[in-house]
């Protein structure tokens, strides 16, 4: 995908379909489009409601789109109460950093 607002359309449109996703409590987003970077952090209710969410329009064929640029994606899953939401940043990049050490 390139740099044009065109492109960025669709990305959006897949960002505001979290907040009505059936199982999602909420998700947070760290862009740096100019290094090509772009860190989400969401919570929800379980697994299968995420997958239905990454299989469900827009994002299902946004994510298609960008398969080549996603390629070197990191994903990471943890559970923790309801009560400790929302996890902080800080927090959510400590983990990717102990997944990176242990692997």
């Amino acid at each position: 995908m390139g740099s044009t607002l065109e492109n960025w359309i669709p990305l959006l449109s897949a960002w505001r379909q979290v907040s009505g996703a059936p199982g999602a409590y909420g998700a947070s987003l760290i862009a740096e489009p100019f290094k090509r970077t772009f860190w989400t952090l969401s919570a929800w209710q379980d697994k299968d409601a995420l997958y239905t969410y990454a299989r469900t329009e827009p994002h299902k064929s946004v994510m298609t789109g960008l398969r080549p640029t996603v390629k070197q994606s990191v994903f990471t899953f943890w559970e923790v109460p309801a009560a400790d939401l929302p996890i902080d940043w800080s927090d959510a990049k400590r983990r990717l950093a102990e997944q990176n050490t242990n692997a």
